[in-house]
């Protein structure tokens, strides 16, 4: 009973650390949040995405393509809560919550000879995980993909005894899949892992294995075909493989090289060489230390300020963790380590590395090895109850401090330091707009910031209907857009400053401090302007 209340008690915590304000910090939605929102919005009335198309299998946005699975999941509580910041987080908050909970039985399953208290450490450093509790508390697709992610793979876990739940893990691995881009490279990478390494029990259950492996294949058959259009464009926008970036100065090289006889640098310079590298340096990224435990990854967005992606109090016990799993290897070690290993495969692949959101699938085998850790150096101290009870309290206590300075770090620091990140703004900016607009026959919003339109529909809630037939059509345009009274496109002060009856919404840098027709200053939460509004 003591086991289940602490169980319930570590949930809750996540459960908390997810759902409190989930509205107001993050302080601002990000511009692929809102396009999340309001493309469930636009589904909800209508069955299509904001451009009109009949439940896609990607949801298009600024050009790029989403997996769908989010969205979708997403009508339900905008249809409860109705459109607002609140309802867009709560798929990502719930089912990182759940994430918690499916974590647990995963470790069981890997571990089942260890004891109660590992299993309580790991689910209680996943509970309050920086990484994961930043993503939970966003609507970023990653985390729904995580979720599926690891559901399949503790089934799978559970097929190696009983074939007949193979069929379920197969399932929720291609759900994985339809959630988010990196488990459509990382998943199959498992699978093969995890074929190999159970390869003994998978003979006994071989019928069950070829079922679920056909369904996992009708399946995924969908986002085969898509990802030829879709996804191949996003791949092409953000991969390291592109020959227009990275061949250029190769084939200078190559040249130079051929004009010497030199065969070593034709080799090293060869393109496939070229690319390895990249590829490689990727990968290796996402093992840096300052990436992990001091700055985190550049976008603001990703990380809490002054924290990296794991707590300084992990460091000494992953290592720990790490060298004891490395020395004691069963099957579940085995299946941890493939895991652990091919996690960032489909973030180095891509540029901007290392990436917290396509490297996301790591978790918790971090929080594992730290739970390892600590079991371990409470074993090998060997030492009398009270000078126990003095260690323990001093791991407690510093793993205490440090989480109560990311706590700190999160709700104070954060939206003030990285408002500007979150695009903040936006919606005080529709808000403003919003009270004035009746009397003003056109609205003209910068781009400086991206994507202007997108907080327009999400806070205007405007009929998803009427802007189908009325953004334009043809190709997505990041500037020079344009619906009913709004256009978005970057203000020319010396112009724009003379057109009548119209609102301008621009940066200081656009528009100076004392305009005339200044109707309000939209400030960032640092007291800087973020937005001047002129009305003329």
């Amino acid at each position: 009973m003591k086991k289940k209340i602490l169980l319930i008690f570590i949930l809750l915590l996540a459960f908390l650390l997810r759902f409190w304000q989930l509205g107001y910090n993050p302080p601002s939605l990000d511009w692929d949040e809102a396009s999340l929102g309001y493309n469930a919005y636009s589904l909800l009335i209508n069955g299509k995405d904001e451009y009109g198309n009949v439940w896609p299998l990607s949801i298009r946005s600024f050009g790029d393509y989403k997996p769908p699975l989010y969205t979708y999941l997403t009508t339900f509580p905008v249809a409860i809560f109705d459109l607002n910041e609140f309802s867009t987080r709560f798929i990502s908050a719930f089912f990182g919550t759940l994430t918690v909970l499916v974590g647990y039985f995963l470790i069981k399953e890997l571990f089942p000879k260890r004891s109660f208290l590992f299993l309580v450490l790991c689910s209680l450093f996943f509970a309050v995980s920086p990484w994961h509790i930043q993503f939970s508390r966003i609507a970023f697709e990653a985390n729904l993909g995580l979720f599926f992610f690891i559901l399949g793979l503790w089934l799978f876990l559970k097929g190696v005894k009983s074939g007949k739940i193979f069929p379920f893990s197969f399932v929720f691995f291609v759900l994985s899949l339809y959630a988010y881009h990196s488990p459509r490279l990382v998943v199959p990478l498992l699978m093969i892992g995890l074929t190999i390494i159970f390869r003994n029990e998978l003979r006994k259950k071989i019928l069950w294995y070829i079922v679920s492996l056909v369904i996992f294949l009708l399946m995924v058959t969908p986002i085969v075909k898509e990802m030829k259009s879709t996804t191949g464009a996003r791949f092409g926008s953000v991969t390291v493989v592109n020959p227009d970036e990275k061949l250029g100065q190769s084939i200078k090289e190559l040249e130079f090289d051929q004009e010497r006889g030199d065969w070593l640098g034709m080799l090293t310079h060869n393109r496939r060489i070229v690319f390895g590298r990249e590829i490689l340096a990727g990968y290796l990224d996402h093992f840096n230390f300052d990436f992990l435990f001091l700055n985190g990854d550049a976008p603001g967005r990703h990380h809490a300020a002054g924290m990296g992606m794991l707590y300084w109090f992990d460091l000494s016990f992953i290592l720990i963790g790490l060298m004891y799993l490395l020395k004691n290897r069963d099957k579940g070690a085995n299946t941890l380590f493939w895991w652990f290993l091919v996690a960032p495969a489909a973030s180095a692949l891509t540029s901007g590395t290392p990436h917290a959101v396509r490297a996301l699938l790591y978790l918790p085998t971090y929080q594992i090895f730290a739970a390892v850790g600590v079991v371990e150096t409470l074993k090998f101290l060997k030492i009398k109850t009270i000078k126990k009870i003095m260690v323990i309290t001093v791991i407690t206590g510093i793993f205490l401090l440090n989480f109560f300075y990311y706590l700190h770090m999160y709700w104070i620091h954060t939206p003030y330091e990285y408002a500007q990140d979150w695009q903040y703004g936006y919606k005080q900016a529709v808000e403003e707009v919003g009270k004035i607009e009746n009397n003003y026959g056109r609205v003209i919003v910068t781009y400086h910031y991206d994507q202007p339109y997108i907080y327009f529909l999400f806070y205007k809630k405007i009929d998803p209907v009427w802007y189908q037939h009325n953004w334009g059509g043809g190709e997505i345009m990041r500037f020079g857009r344009s619906f009913g009274k709004y256009e978005f496109r970057n203000i020319d002060w010396e112009k724009d400053r003379n057109l009548p009856n119209t609102i301008l919404v621009g940066t200081p840098g656009e528009i100076p401090e004392r305009a005339e027709g200044l109707i309000k200053e939209i400030k960032f939460p640092d007291g800087s302007v973020a937005f001047r509004i002129v009305g003329r």
